[in-house]
């Protein structure tokens, strides 16, 4: 995103170091004001997630950058990020746009290690409802539209734009293993994506006669359950579990792939959804069919029999059959992954979400 807005950017502001390839093209005003590790200590004291808690630091540099005459517009993603600084951003009288990314409008949402106690302040929605009335929302689907619409954000204050991802000029050609469908799990570890569930359904199609390997890539809350079930299983020997992987091995990964699967739902424990789905919208990108479960954003980018199979949450049976189905019929999947890659061009590309972005914040130009 800071690429299609680099022509317009007069500043940014960040608590982490930026990436290296940004250093001397756009000023960087560096908001972070606490020693390394101990916000996150704090957190931990105060069982809450680090991300969440208010932090008083960084406004003087802020407040300096929005009274820069160069700033016309401002953008902030993350309503907690929003909050944090709420005191600075408040007093601007400039555009002021806030993206949601989904864990941010999960208003019951909880840590999977406390899932017991609620991560968000008891007053964060009153606050969200209150910053409304200055704020514009950028939400990164429909779903996380409704989130805000729940709690009284008026569809007035909202704009929809969903992510871009790069999408190849023609549609990636596979040739099909001897040894099977080869299927990818790539994306964080938790429980609202469902890799546990990916490989019970996994196993019981193994178990009804499939023949193929799993990949998990990615890490997260969830890999010690991960690595439990692999070690469980009677078919560990076609399931392999990779951890976190870089942006070159996720292609790489998605190549080397004839199915993307996930098992999305609403996670029992952290009560998020996928708000909209990248890894799924990059797979399809890739010309990759999609199985998944019915929930959030995912609804949004992927057609139910067109561009994969969606399935009820929940149901690993279904999730299994569904894997039978696709690996018998290895040109239903070059049909889907096709239908896919189209839908990924003509919906979901990066030169759409730039297009969109700057629409909405007024900017025109290249």
């Amino acid at each position: 995103m800071l690429e299609s807005l680099e022509p317009h950017l007069a500043a940014i502001a960040t608590r982490k170091p930026l990436e290296a390839r940004w250093h001397g093209r756009v000023p960087s005003i560096d908001i972070g004001d606490c020693p390394p590790g101990l916000w996150q200590r704090v957190g931990r004291k105060l069982h809450i997630p680090a991300s969440i808690l208010p932090r008083r630091g960084g406004e003087t540099a802020l407040r300096k950058a929005l009274r820069d005459p160069a700033v016309t517009v401002v953008l902030v993603h993350y309503i907690e990020f929003a909050l944090r600084y709420w005191t600075a951003l408040a007093e601007t009288q400039k555009p002021l746009f806030v993206h949601c990314h989904g864990y941010d409008v999960t208003w019951d949402l909880r840590a999977h290690e406390n899932p017991g106690r609620p991560s968000l302040p008891s007053d964060y929605i009153d606050k969200v409802k209150a910053m409304a009335q200055k704020v514009m929302f950028i939400a990164n689907s429909q779903a996380t539209a409704s989130k805000l619409k729940l709690i009284g954000i008026t569809p007035d204050r909202i704009q929809v734009k969903p992510l871009g991802v790069p999408v190849p000029a023609f549609c990636p050609v596979r040739t099909p293993s001897p040894n099977g469908m080869r299927m990818l799990y790539l994306g964080r570890l938790v429980d609202f994506k469902g890799p546990d569930l990916v490989i019970r359904a996994f196993d019981l199609a193994c178990r009804k006669g499939l023949k193929g390997s799993l990949t998990i890539a990615g890490d997260g809350p969830l890999r010690v359950t991960c690595e439990l079930l692999w070690a469980e299983s009677p078919y560990r020997d076609r399931i392999m579990i990779l951890g976190s992987v870089d942006a070159v091995a996720g292609d790489r990964l998605r190549m080397n792939a004839d199915l993307f699967t996930a098992h999305n739902r609403t996670g029992p424990l952290s009560r998020q959804e996928e708000a909209y789905g990248v890894s799924i919208v990059e797979a399809m990108a890739s010309a990759l069919p999609v199985v998944t479960g019915r929930s959030g954003g995912v609804e949004e980018t992927v057609v139910h029999g067109e561009t994969g199979i969606l399935l009820t949450s929940g149901d690993v049976e279904a999730h299994a059959e569904a894997f039978l189905q696709l690996a018998d019929n290895p040109k239903l999947r070059h049909q889907m992954g096709e239908a896919g890659w189209c839908r990924a061009k003509n919906h979901f590309s990066w030169e759409q979400e730039r297009d969109t972005l700057r629409k909405i914040m007024g900017l025109e130009g290249p």
